[in-house]
């Protein structure tokens, strides 16, 4: 039950925000109510993007909230991370693992996520997968741009700083990438800051708040 509450569905969000108002109430009339730090890697080989490699980081209300009524015992603990990061990840695919990525504006389809993994680290837990594009994309002469969001915009989901977004060796030879900032306006912040805590989710926040990850080869 608990991994499919935590599938990061706007079910997830919706029932995650009423948990997170009751470990920090001062953020209960105001989004968001969860941060998850992002870290992601595009993989290709020497002419193709072909996976995008995701690890995530949950802060420590949230992951606290994960592992409630799970065996974290030393010997049941791998497990236990195994089957939620499984739980999770599955959960994501009608979701399109919110990660929107387009090439010279027409967005890249996905395959199935693979290779799920949970761990704690001190008093946080750690997500990693990979998301492989349903077909290759050349890099060469082409543009693109990489989204991670939550369209509620319940959960905060940023790269902290330029390192956070990485390329494989042969992309960094022919592109240049920059991480552009949200580009809400101070009327939307005041917005959000506003929202009391049963508001009914809104689809179109999170786009709005999201960093953008720019991508330009030659």
């Amino acid at each position: 039950m608990l991994a499919y509450l935590f599938s990061l569905t706007r079910i997830l969000f919706k029932k995650l925000l009423l948990i997170c108002c009751l470990f920090v109430p001062i953020f209960a009339s105001a989004h968001p109510h969860s941060w998850v730090d992002t870290n992601t890697y595009i993989n290709s080989n020497d002419t193709h993007i072909t996976s995008l490699y995701m690890t995530w980081t949950f802060d420590q209300e949230t992951s606290e909230y994960m592992l409630q009524g799970e065996d974290t015992s030393a010997e049941h603990i791998e497990k236990t991370l195994q089957r939620l990061a499984e739980g999770v990840v599955n959960n994501m695919y009608n979701e399109h693992y919110f990660t929107y990525f387009y090439a010279n504006e027409s967005p890249v389809r996905f395959k199935a996520a693979r290779y799920p993994q949970l761990i704690r680290k001190q008093d946080k837990l750690i997500l990693s997968f990979e998301i492989p594009l349903s077909k290759p994309v050349v890099f060469s002469q082409n543009n693109f741009k990489l989204f991670i969001y939550d369209p509620t915009y319940y959960v905060d989901m940023s790269w902290l700083n330029e390192q956070e977004m990485q390329v494989s060796e042969q992309i960094a030879k022919r592109c240049k990438g920059n991480i552009l900032a949200a580009g809400a306006s101070q009327g939307e912040r005041d917005y959000v800051l506003a929202l009391a805590a049963d508001v009914a989710p809104d689809d179109g926040l999170g786009e709005r708040f999201s960093q953008q990850y720019e991508l330009l080869c030659n």
